[in-house]
């Protein structure tokens, strides 16, 4: 085919811009095929490039757009060991870009990589964002589009364990006030956001999401109604028909006539003598 460009080579001799460069010179046609480290494919049509691929040892990652193409190519330019060869083109065959643009591209990735090093964040342990910022900051469209990439799916329950309930709480209102959260649709949770934003406005009328506790399970009826065992330290149930003399009951009435103080219901399990100590203290209260 007419513009097809037979070439091979070790890349210790000629880097994947010098390639580039020769490709569009000649304005050929063909396919760059890259053989190192890292395994690549640049295709050329009339000296433009028309696509990339980076060839995994699974899967291969295809570059049909500029910003794929100059991805693969930022990664290709590393490589300084390894065979080239150009054959016949087997690529895309539509939209193409000039080498100009692409190594473009590739150089402002190189520059960005460098801020990162110097920032001591490329070969770090861990990265992680700051807690606190020095002044408002805007986040372009795309930019946010970093951080969601940065953040799996949660649920209330694991940032409570995590953090507590109420700085979970704290932070699923934040989330909720900048309109950046959203519950996903057929969870479990789904739903808890509007329900949240509307127990923490909620001034008064009920508990608000702070105030809710779990509440214990009943027990078994059959468990309430066992008598207890005699000893000096058994556990018994108090019936307050029963626990004192008819004058002892009366005396009970007037106080809690006058006197708010501890009660105890019938299903109550006290230990001997804490009963007694209960109507101590409250006679106490009554004489003052």
């Amino acid at each position: 085919m007419e513009g097809q460009m037979h070439l091979s080579g070790q890349l210790s001799d000629w880097s994947i811009k010098d390639l580039l460069q020769i490709m569009q010179v000649t304005q050929k046609t063909g396919s760059l095929d890259i053989e190192g480290e890292r395994r690549g494919r640049i295709h050329f049509r009339d000296g433009s490039v028309t696509g990339a691929e980076l060839i995994g040892a699974k899967d291969s990652y295809l570059g049909s757009d500029r910003g794929g193409i100059g991805d693969i190519l930022y990664v290709l330019s590393t490589l300084d060991d390894g065979s080239f060869a150009v054959g016949a083109a087997d690529g895309p065959d539509g939209s193409a870009w000039s080498v100009e643009d692409v190594l473009a591209d590739v150089d402002a990735l190189k520059s960005l990589e460098g801020e990162v090093i110097d920032a001591g964040l490329f070969e770090a342990a861990g990265v992680r964002l700051v807690k606190n910022i020095d002044s408002p900051i805007t986040i372009d469209p795309e930019d946010w589009g970093v951080l969601v990439s940065l953040v799996q799916p949660f649920t209330f329950s694991h940032l409570e364990e995590r953090m507590g309930r109420g700085a979970a709480v704290r932070v699923f209102h934040t989330l909720h006030r900048l309109g950046v959260a959203e519950a996903i649709v057929g969870d479990e949770e789904s739903g808890w956001l509007d329900g949240l934003s509307e127990d923490i406005a909620r001034e008064s009328g009920g508990q608000t999401l702070l105030e809710q506790v779990d509440e214990k399970e009943p027990e078994p009826e059959s468990e309430r109604e066992r008598e207890p065992e005699s000893g000096p330290d058994t556990e018994v149930q108090v019936e307050p028909a029963a626990a004192a003399t008819s004058a002892d009951s009366a005396d009970r009435d007037k106080e809690h006539e006058d006197v708010v103080g501890v009660s105890a219901p019938a299903s109550t399990t006290l230990t001997d003598g804490v009963y007694d100590e209960i109507r101590r203290l409250r006679s106490k209260v009554a004489e003052k």
